[in-house]
């Protein structure tokens, strides 16, 4: 909201970007933008008209977490590591209608939001899998609880037209016809879901947008993918795809097209500079270059991709090749958890056993980045957000400089990557708008929600076990499929847990 409001952020240790060391400055705030930042700024200079005091702070950009999944927040906490393919059908299951009613939807969206601030995240693209329920009261529920809270959000409304059980090799040749016929049609005829797809950007232009979800190319027409591409260009927004996140999927393109699936958009025309591929984990040395010819980002999520057996993506060569990598934190129940924080730090942490040569392992600087910059570019918004510079929207975290986790005060960087800077988080703004203040919300009462929930929950924690019934039905077609994809002539290469333990796998490329 625009308040005319001119305001200071004055005396504070600002981290204006990834590569450079914080310092002293004071920031200057004019509605939701930051005119000025410097060292010793005169309030008069600016016309502000209410100086706050950042004396014994660490200002740092927010972050922007690239990949979330904000549909299965009462789903957490149900199971151990399970591969990928059997997970989806077991415990996030697409074909199970649960009947949630909107308040349900908003509910769950609000208090996934919440951890989200308090995980660091200032923007969000939340890709929703609303299943069978694409009704209007449904995907507004989703758009408002972002717009009360105050949460920046790319909401993307998940779709794809091809029947589950032809996207995972083997399974249509062993799952029962009656299995297939239960709940894998889509939801909506293609055209229905474009028209949604424009209503929605047309509708939702602002902090929360709606952007264009095709779920992967595996699981998605050809013609459809191209007009959902041509739709987002148009719209000037991203699309968001899963992209060879596991090893099944690594097999899926030559299984089913005879070429890599990364191959196979782009021989259709839709690996673009709008392309949010998501995963990346088993991307080769020439699914990488295509990526970085064709200008697509990458959103990596360290977390989900451990708990799911996916691998270790290759971000030092995805990187070496000038690919703007975001970091994510997934699903509620396939991670369980959306700390930005958690996510950086690993991000960082695991390309450790990429390669021997340590010159090339990343830096705090580049996890920071990753968060940051690389994170706004995979929103189309690396113009204004992703930094604490003149022009940008003021999306910026506040750290307590006096806690365990900056005490003693070295290089603020490395603090906030591997020290337990979540615990120092005391403030968090978005569009110059406090969220958290002395880490409480001031958009929405946290003790109301609170409460609603613990009333709410019996029920909404009985729809999700009553669908346990009909995942279960599935699990044994699921677990022979994956076991035949592995021990294909296909699969046997790809035995290494994770693409970057593969000698000789990748080239370098200068960039």
């Amino acid at each position: 909201m625009t308040t005319g409001q001119t305001w200071m952020l004055k005396g504070g240790l600002v981290l204006t970007h990834a590569d450079e060391e914080a310092s002293e400055r004071d920031i200057v705030i004019r509605d939701d933008t930051i005119i000025a930042v410097g060292s010793n700024l005169d309030p008069a200079d600016y016309g502000v008209s209410e100086v706050r005091s950042a004396d014994g702070f660490l200002v740092a950009p927010g972050y922007i977490n690239t990949h979330y999944h904000s549909h299965d927040r009462w789903d957490r906490g149900r199971f151990s590591p399970l591969p990928l393919e059997i997970w989806m059908s077991l415990y996030n299951p697409p074909t199970v209608g649960r009947n949630w009613t909107p308040d349900e939807i908003y509910l769950r969206t609000l208090v996934g939001g919440m951890e989200l601030v308090r995980g660091g995240t200032t923007s969000v693209m939340d890709d929703v899998h609303l299943g069978l329920q694409l009704d209007t009261a449904s995907i507004d529920a989703v758009f408002s609880a972002y717009g009360d809270l105050g949460l920046r959000a790319d909401v993307g409304i998940a779709y794809s037209d091809r029947p589950g059980h032809e996207t995972i090799p083997f399974l249509d040749e062993i799952l029962p016809a009656a299995l297939k016929t239960r709940g894998q049609a889509a939801v909506v005829p293609q055209g229905e879901m474009l028209a949604l797809w424009k209503a929605l950007a047309e509708k939702h232009s602002g902090r929360v947008r709606s952007v264009v979800s095709v779920s992967g190319p595996q699981r998605s027409s050809e013609q459809f993918q191209q007009d959902a591409w041509a739709l987002a260009e148009r719209l000037s927004r991203p699309v968001l795809t899963h992209v060879l996140e596991s090893r099944v999927q690594a097999i899926s393109g030559p299984h089913f097209y005879g070429r890599s699936l990364v191959a196979l958009m782009k021989e259709i025309g839709v690996l673009r500079a709008n392309s949010v591929l998501i995963h990346g984990v088993w991307m080769s040395s020439e699914d990488l270059d295509m990526v970085a010819d064709a200008g697509a980002c990458i959103s990596h999520n360290p977390v989900s991709n451990l708990k799911l057996g996916s691998g270790i993506a290759p971000v030092i060569e995805m990187l070496g090749r000038g690919i703007p990598v975001g970091l994510g934190t997934d699903n509620h129940n396939g991670n369980d958890g959306c700390s930005m924080f958690e996510s950086v730090k690993l991000g960082v942490m695991l390309q450790t056993t990429q390669t021997d040569d340590y010159s090339r392992w990343l830096d705090a600087s580049a996890g920071l980045r990753s968060a940051t910059a690389h994170g706004a570019r995979l929103m189309g918004r690396g113009h204004d957000l992703g930094a604490l510079k003149p022009g940008f929207k003021a999306d910026f975290l506040m750290f307590d400089l006096e806690s365990d986790a900056f005490t003693p005060l070295n290089d603020a960087r490395v603090h906030l990557v591997f020290a337990d800077a979540q615990r120092a988080l005391r403030h968090s703004y978005v569009d110059g708008r406090a969220l958290l203040a002395d880490g409480q919300f001031v958009t929405v009462s946290e003790t109301d929600i609170r409460r609603e929930v613990k009333e709410r929950l019996a029920v909404m924690h009985k729809r999700v076990l009553d669908g346990v019934a009909k995942g279960k039905e599935l699990e044994p077609y699921l677990v022979e499929a994956y076991r035949r994809g592995l021990e294909s002539p296909l699969g046997r290469p790809l035995a290494g847990r994770c693409n970057c333990c593969q000698p000789g796998t990748f080239n370098s490329r200068t960039v």
